[in-house]
C-alpha cells in the first residue's frame, strides 16, 4: 500500500508531526516509517513545511488548507498579528503576502516553504493571549482582533504617533475603520491591553487613540 495513502487513513488531520507518526509504530518500524515519509517526499505526496512537520499534497487533503494554521502550528505559542491580521479585519487595504505572527518565544523566526514566507516577532506581553480569539468557523486559527495586533505592531516598530494624521498615513487606516474597531471596547479594556505590554511608546498610543476616537 502506499505510504502516504497508509499514512491518509492513520492521521486525520491534513497537517501533522513526529508525533503523529508515532502512531504508526505499532505495525511500522522506524526505519520503515523514515524511509516511507522520504519517499512520499521525493514523489510529492507530502509536503515538508519544516523539520518533522508535514502537510499531505492538495490531491490527499480533506479540504481546503489555511495558511494561518499552518502559521499556528510552524512555531508556538503564536498568534496571527501584524500586517495579516490587520489585512483580515480590513484595517488596512493592502494585501499581506508573508504571514506574520507574534510568539512568545525570546527568539523571533522565519520560515519559508512551498506555501510561502511565515514571520515571528516576539511580544513579551504580561497576558500573551489578551485580545486573541479562536476563530472556529476559519479552522480554528488564532489571531489577534484588529485593536491587539495594532498594538503589537506598535510595539515592535517602537514608534510614537502623536497624532491620528500620522498614524493614518504611516500604516494607511482609514480612521472611520479604526473608530469602528476601537468603538466595540471599553476605555478601562484598551488601557489594560496597552499597560499589559509595560512599553511607553504603547501607552503613549493608546492615550492618543482614546483622546481622539472615545
Amino acid at each position: 500500500m502506499n505510504f502516504a495513502l497508509k499514512l491518509r487513513d492513520e492521521i486525520k488531520r491534513d497537517v501533522f508531526g513526529q508525533q503523529d507518526l508515532k502512531t504508526l509504530h505499532s505495525s511500522m518500524t522506524d526505519a520503515a516509517i523514515h524511509n516511507g515519509v522520504t519517499r512520499s517526499l521525493k514523489s510529492k505526496d507530502l509536503l515538508k513545511l519544516k523539520r518533522g512537520l508535514y502537510l499531505f499534497s492538495q490531491k490527499l487533503r480533506r479540504g481546503s488548507i489555511s495558511k494561518f494554521l499552518i502559521a499556528n502550528k510552524l512555531y508556538g505559542p503564536s498568534y496571527i498579528s501584524f500586517e495579516s491580521a490587520l489585512s483580515y479585519h480590513a484595517l488596512i487595504p493592502e494585501a499581506v503576502y508573508s504571514i506574520t505572527s507574534a510568539c512568545f518565544q525570546r527568539k523571533n523566526k522565519t520560515f519559508t516553504n512551498q506555501l510561502g514566507n511565515f514571520s515571528y516577532d516576539y511580544i513579551p506581553c504580561e497576558s500573551f493571549f489578551m485580545g486573541v480569539v479562536n476563530k472556529k468557523e476559519d479552522n480554528g486559527i488564532l489571531i489577534a482582533t484588529g485593536l491587539k495586533a495594532l498594538f503589537d505592531l506598535i510595539y515592535i516598530r517602537r514608534k510614537n504617533y502623536n497624532s491620528m494624521v500620522e498614524l493614518t498615513n504611516d500604516l494607511r487606516i482609514e480612521e472611520s475603520v479604526l473608530l469602528k474597531e476601537v468603538s466595540q471596547y471599553s476605555v478601562s479594556e484598551i488601557e489594560n491591553l496597552a499597560k499589559s505590554y509595560k512599553k511607553k511608546n504603547v501607552f503613549h498610543f493608546y492615550q492618543m487613540l482614546v483622546r481622539n476616537l472615545k
